[in-house]
């Protein structure tokens, strides 16, 4: 008896759970595409902007984002000095703009102007602010080591840099670091010099510890412990290089120590998105929206200069 009793209740349940599914309908709202930006301008170099657009989640896979049919323009006080071609019209290439006449100066407001049939038109703004030098620089202590491979040699520079900075104005800054390797061939009497970014760094600076951003080659922060003040950092950047390597010797000798004074849309733009991949791997951190100075579009467009210093070594 007890056994039917099981079965008509199991019977029971089943159907009630059958009549109350109800089939899930998502609702994607299709967001239309829009364009993408990137352009970092500085002093005498060409506008180099790269261009996309987004997709929408309910758009084909196979569709492409290469854009390679807009039409550019660089304009100063509302007046077009510039409208920039594609570097290549292939359909298949990464679609590239590049300045052929228009050079950007310090302090000059330019406003970027993008339009592509079927894509609303965008507009960003942006300048370049005066570089502050580097007005000292010194090289410490050096340790090196051998690493696992017993091929590749790791080392750390303590470095000191001094700045001025300008007073009554907010300023921000972006500091990096290479080495500089001449590389030689003697079987082919060929010697060459290459740039290579650090590999980290360590901050000896109490200023800044809660006041900087970690960037690809390089340091964001911002002049607020020492607004109009003559400023010294204390940086321990780690590199390598491979001594001997095939029928080839490599040896450092110098570091270069990159001062750019950048933009508040560059530092907004790059700071966000340092946030956002430090939390790539924190699954219950609050989400970081991508700072963007692009009107009707996504990316930056956003001006800075550089101050540039050279400090030999030996290893």
């Amino acid at each position: 008896m007890k056994k039917i009793l099981h079965i008509a209740v199991l019977l029971n349940l089943f159907l009630v759970v059958s009549t109350c599914e109800k089939e899930l309908q998502l609702n994607t709202e299709e967001v239309d595409s829009r364009l993408a930006i990137m352009c970092d301008f500085s002093p005498d170099e060409p506008f180099v902007l790269e261009l996309s657009k987004s997709k929408s989640i309910n758009s084909a896979k196979l569709e492409s984002n290469i854009i390679n049919n807009a039409d550019v323009q660089i304009c100063v006080n509302n007046e077009v000095i510039e409208t920039i071609l594609p570097l290549n019209s292939s359909s298949d290439a990464n679609t590239k703009y590049q300045s052929t006449v228009a050079l950007p100066e310090i302090k000059q407001i330019y406003t970027l102007k993008v339009e592509v049939d079927g894509l609303e038109p965008i507009t960003a703004t942006s300048s370049i602010p005066r570089a502050v030098e580097i007005s000292h620089s010194s090289i410490g202590e050096i340790n090196s080591f051998l690493t696992d491979d017993n091929e590749t040699v790791s080392y750390e520079v303590r470095l000191g840099v001094q700045m001025e900075d300008p007073v009554d104005e907010t300023n921000y800054y972006q500091i990096s670091f290479f080495q500089e390797v001449l590389t030689s061939t003697p079987s082919i009497q060929q010697n060459e010099i290459k740039v290579i970014p650090s590999e980290g760094y360590s901050l000896i600076d109490d200023d800044l510890t809660n006041n900087f951003n970690l960037i690809d080659g390089g340091i964001l922060f911002k002049d607020l412990s020492f607004n109009g003040t003559t400023k010294e950092f204390v940086f321990q950047p780690l590199f390598y290089f491979k001594p001997e390597n095939l029928n080839t010797t490599s040896t450092p000798i110098n570091i270069i120590i990159e001062l750019r004074s950048v933009s508040e849309e560059y530092y907004k733009y790059y700071t966000s998105v340092y946030r956002q991949s430090s939390q790539e791997n924190t699954p219950f951190s609050s989400p970081t929206v991508i700072y963007s100075n692009i009107k009707n579009g996504y990316g930056i467009f956003a001006g800075y200069s550089k101050s540039i210093v050279k400090a030999p070594i030996e290893l």
